[in-house]
């Protein structure tokens, strides 16, 4: 029984005009041509791989050479000249493998067989398939005959790369491009293939092979066969899952479910499932993407026809749709995308695919561990972040979790640092009036030093979160020979003769930024300087910049780590040590805007300023 098995690409092979699957326009066509007798002398069908090319070319033959066409045009099949050729004994059709037959020997050959008419029927039919595999010597020799061949020849080529032949063949010829077979034409005939074969097949399964066949006939079939034989006679979806290992669109889904109900923790868990599994990082990312391209498609009855699925499944797309806005959706697709452009240059891959996952959370869900924090009310000066919230000098520690209100312990009326006996609950008035009274934060642990008066002085010199971030910011590398970054990490003030107070635009701050995310971040810092590359600080005050930054903790944090390095980089360079440059969350509107591309950025800059396009030659500067 075993030895009698025939493949179904070559069972079930279209043997009339009606039967070709997904080319019915080009079926027509040479239906129509074959009843009215207007029949070219060469023909070529072009198109990709598996979509009926050599399939029709015999069909063609067959039919022209029929001696009793039926009312449709088609092949009757009980001439003498169908049983020839349905028998493979047939004499007036010759069908030629251009792969391994290219030289122009064979082409002499098969020139001198067009010269001998047909001993049945009214043609002789040459089908050459692959023919841009001729050399083009062959080419060459085949030109005369192709252009001017006897009454009773006809020539069908067969190509997937049109653009390979010479264009005076292509000039001699009657061309039809074949298309990818759909999904919902594929599915069908895998149905007709499973009921004749006696196979219960799921109709989501055969979606999947369609799907993954990517409009090939042939390669459906193929794959057909290959889970028939592991499922045992019923296709089950779980089958196809597992014999073509792709990516399921539950996964999807609840990657989407853990994006909506902001748990990033079982969000971080399934990723982890998927890599374990084999799976590829860009291929994670590329099925998210279109997993979201679909979700946005269906949401409106206009656009739900591009959605390719069974019915099924595409109820469970309408559901999850439903939840979930354009503007979010948009603005995942567009995240997803450029993790895709950056996969191959990350250095850390798996970072890369997480840190796109963890910053789409806030998109979908406002609130959370990792969404946005509420302003603060923090001072003016302070930042978004409130962590690295630099002021004018002498700067001031935000962090601490404010301890008890210390008692207003040593408010002492005069200079002289006195005794540190607790002063009575009514304070004379008397204090300088230059110490911060509202500032209850500065108390940082009177241990060493019981006795300071609160002078600006003292205060500069004591341990404030500046400090620590001075051990931070080492870690992101520091610039070398800027002062005030010097003076940062020893916590001391810049002197009045060191401050500088130079105005400046918002044409030179964004100048200055754009040099320091290009020359002063080193290359293992690629996360941090995607991220600046898609943001520019704009002046909001005189001394006061923002920068707006995408939402999610991720993000923040890792714009945070450099914040001090920019921050000192833009004082030294715009000589000015009074810039502050303050950290907010875009809005949702500002989210669903396109994002520049950095040639565009570059273009914008010039058209600001076009001394920009000079500093890029003289500096040869390139985009990355």
């Amino acid at each position: 029984m075993a030895d009698n098995y025939i493949v179904s690409a070559r069972k079930y092979r279209p043997d009339s005009f009606q039967s070709i699957v997904g080319q019915g326009a080009m079926a027509s066509t040479l239906r129509t041509a074959v009843q009215q007798g207007r029949l070219a002398h060469a023909y070529l069908f072009c198109g990709p791989r598996g979509v009926g090319k050599t399939t029709a070319a015999r069909v063609l033959a067959k039919t022209i050479n029929c001696q009793s066409l039926t009312a449709e045009g088609e092949a009757c099949n009980e001439c003498e000249s169908c049983r020839a050729f349905n028998e493979g004994r047939s004499f007036n059709i010759f069908e030629l493998d251009a792969a391994s037959n290219n030289s122009v020997e064979d082409i002499r050959q098969l020139t001198e067989q067009v010269t001998m008419p047909p001993a049945l029927g009214k043609y002789k039919v040459y089908i050459i398939d692959e023919v841009h595999m001729l050399s083009v010597t062959a080419f060459n020799a085949f030109l005369k005959t192709l252009e001017e061949p006897p009454s009773y020849a006809i020539f069908i080529l067969a190509t997937t790369e049109k653009h390979k032949i010479l264009p005076t063949i292509l000039s001699r010829c009657q061309i039809y491009d074949f298309k990818r077979i759909t999904v919902g034409d594929i599915t069908h005939h895998l149905q007709y293939v499973a009921q004749s074969e006696g196979i219960v097949a799921d109709e989501a399964a055969l979606g999947l092979i369609a799907e993954k066949a990517d409009g090939g006939m042939r390669d459906a079939l193929s794959m057909f066969d290959r889970i028939a034989s592991f499922a045992g006679g019923q296709i089950t979806y779980e089958h196809a899952l597992e014999s073509l290992n792709v990516l399921d669109y539950s996964y999807f889904i609840r990657t989407f479910d853990d994006l909506l109900t902001g748990d990033y923790r079982s969000l971080l868990l399934l990723l982890d499932e998927l890599l374990g599994k084999g799976f590829e990082g860009q291929t994670i990312l590329a099925g998210l993407a279109a997993f979201a391209r679909d979700l946005l498609v269906v949401q409106h009855p206009g656009t739900s026809v591009l959605l390719e699925k069974p019915e099924r499944v595409t109820q469970a797309y309408e559901a999850l749709a439903t939840r979930c806005t354009p503007a979010q959706l948009f603005a995942a697709i567009r995240a997803l995308v450029q993790a895709d452009q950056q996969y191959r240059q990350a250095t850390n891959k798996r970072l890369l695919i997480e840190l796109t996952l963890l910053g789409l959370v806030s998109t979908f869900h406002s609130t959370g561990e990792l969404a946005a924090p509420a302003p603060s009310t923090a001072p003016a000066g302070q930042t978004q972040a409130g962590a690295t919230a630099q002021t004018t000098s002498p700067p001031q520690a935000s962090t601490a979790p404010a301890p008890s209100p210390a008692p207003t312990a040593q408010p002492v009326p005069t200079t002289q640092p006195s005794s540190p006996t607790p002063a009575s609950s009514t304070p004379a008035p008397v204090a300088k009036p230059t110490v911060p009274q509202p500032q209850p934060v500065v108390t940082p642990e009177p241990v060493a030093t019981p006795q300071p008066a609160p002078t600006p002085q003292s205060v500069a010199n004591a341990p404030s979160s500046e400090q620590a971030a001075g051990a931070r910011r080492q870690l992101f590398g520091r610039r070398r020979g800027s002062s005030s970054d010097t003076a940062d990490s020893e916590g001391g003030t810049a002197s009045p003769a060191e401050e500088e107070h130079e105005p400046f635009t918002e044409e030179k701050l964004q100048r200055a930024y754009v040099r320091f995310v290009e020359q002063e971040l080193s290359s293992d810092q690629i996360i941090c300087r995607n991220i600046l590359h898609a943001e520019l600080p704009s002046l909001q005050t005189e001394g006061q910049a923002e920068l707006a930054l995408p939402p999610g903790n991720a993000i923040r944090e890792t714009v945070e780590a450099v914040l001090p390095q920019l921050q000192s980089f833009l004082r030294s360079t715009l000589h000015n040590t009074q810039l502050v440059l303050s950290l907010r969350e875009k809005s949702s509107e500002e989210q669903s805007r396109l994002a520049l591309t950095p040639e565009d950025r570059l273009k914008k800059l010039i058209e600001i300023n076009p001394d920009v396009q000079q500093l890029k030659e003289r500096l040869q500067l390139r985009l990355s």
